[in-house]
């Protein structure tokens, strides 16, 4: 029996989220919360302002990067990746690892959807040229970044305990004194840590070493090869004038990168990077992807094919807010809490963060997220035993990232490019996530 038919029983991520939200539902019913409570709970995380507008954010950043990704100049770099793949499934599931575990640390949209497109490339040509490749295990290659993107300059946590103000908001969720909290926690003491840096060159090799490794041991499988697919398509014919001019998108784009900059460079905190937030690095992928276009046209219609692959977010994200209701709302959260602190020590509070941010990112499988469900829990637990913020922040950051290779949410546009099944790349994403959990354990005990 092949791994791959081993896991037909694979649930669809959608199934995955409704089953979770009845799950959490009946443990917050069974912890002594009324059926009215549970309902209302659900009800504010479902709809919750500040969660939809992170939605928002997150549906952008995939969206533009996906269109970056398709840009003219972009495809060109990973066509010549390509060719650097070679012809054997080891050096291309290593090539594709390495690739899309960089570009993640540089943005976690952009690394998802070049490691996807760039998977995609290589089972094409091994199709052309009539090669047996195991496409199951480049896919879940490409989709290695989101074990490091917590740790690199999009990390969800990190960017917002850099902006002005929100520890303070999270010290009041957690009952807390917010004169207690530092004002910010600058990127400097976070994913630019000498620790961290280190801990995810370490990552990288291993990720890239393990790809390898499986692509000797497994180097072809049942899995379809995917037919060839023009990610230029020609956009239609556009009736408005502005979008056939061509250096509009260049001006615009090269205008909006200028004041990006110059809002880096203005910033209080610029030597430690708390310019990085949400919004500037949206604006940066936007100002990139119509300078790389060039042509309004093309910007268009590169966008028009990336909205696709945010239908999972769209669809899913309000039912993982509802979740996050559930948690916060019955007290679940509260318990975690307390569960926490009693378990934790000083010697080993990070890696039972680190543990507990993963069993968490299985039912909110979002940075930001599960940042603003455990968030006041980390941040009460880590006062009570005096326990450095930014290393607790961190140890949830790599919780959070492992098991996303178990969680199915994050792959859903790698799925849709690849014509790939969630089955299809487990067998081999459990085998990153144990490589991982070793990795990270090791660093945190340490």
């Amino acid at each position: 029996m092949d791994e791959r038919s081993s896991f037909e029983w694979v649930p669809s991520p959608l199934a995955i989220a409704l089953g979770l939200t009845f799950f959490t539902a009946a443990m917050a019913w069974i912890a002594g919360s009324s059926i009215e409570e549970v309902a209302q709970a659900w009800h504010g995380g479902l709809w919750n302002r500040p969660l939809i507008v992170f939605a928002f954010q997150a549906m952008f950043m995939l969206v533009l990067g996906h269109a970056l990704a398709l840009s003219p100049l972009a495809c060109r770099a990973i066509d010549c990746v390509v060719s650097w793949t070679g012809n054997t499934t080891s050096r291309a599931a290593a090539t594709v690892a390495l690739v899309a575990c960089s570009t993640a640390w540089l943005n976690w949209g952009l690394g998802l959807i070049v490691g996807a497109v760039l998977a995609r490339k290589v089972g094409e040509r091994a199709a052309r040229d009539g090669r047996r490749l195991n496409y199951g295990l480049i896919g879940a290659s490409g989709y290695t970044g989101l074990m490091v993107w917590h740790g690199g300059l999009s990390g969800s946590a990190p960017i917002k305990v850099a902006e002005p103000g929100h520890l303070a908001d999270m010290a009041s969720l957690a009952g807390l004194n917010p004169a207690t909290m530092p004002s910010t926690i600058p990127l400097a003491d976070t994913v630019f840590s000498a620790g961290n840096l280190g801990l995810t060159v370490l990552l990288i090799g291993a990720i890239t070493a393990t790809a390898w490794w499986l692509g000797r041991r497994k180097p072809g499988d049942s899995t379809p090869l995917p037919e060839p697919l023009e990610l230029n398509a020609p956009a239609q014919k556009q009736s408005n004038l502005l979008a056939r001019i061509s250096p509009l998108a260049a001006v615009a784009g090269a205008l909006v990168l200028a004041l990006s900059v110059g809002e880096a460079v203005q910033h209080p905190d610029a030597l430690r990077l708390g310019f990085i937030t949400p919004d500037w690095t949206n604006q940066v992928l936007l100002a990139t992807a119509l300078l790389l276009h060039g042509k309004l046209a093309r910007f268009l219609a590169a966008t028009q094919e990336a909205i696709g692959g945010a239908t999972g977010i769209l669809i899913q994200f309000p039912l993982y807010f509802g979740i996050m209701g559930l948690l916060t709302g019955t007290g679940l959260a509260h318990n975690i809490s307390s569960a926490l602190i009693d378990i934790a020590g000083p010697n080993s509070f990070e890696w039972i963060t680190m543990c507990s941010a993963g069993l968490v990112n299985i039912f909110v499988p979002s940075g930001g997220g599960q940042w603003a469900v455990q968030g006041p829990v980390l941040i009460a637990a880590a006062a009570e035993l005096g326990i450095p913020l930014k290393s607790a922040i961190m140890a949830m950051a790599y919780g959070d990232e492992l098991t996303n290779m178990l969680q199915p949410f994050w792959a859903l546009p790698l799925l849709g490019i690849t014509g790939l099944q969630a089955r299809d790349i487990l067998p081999y994403t459990l085998v990153f996530m144990a490589v991982g959990a070793v990795i990270f354990s090791t660093f945190l005990l340490g």
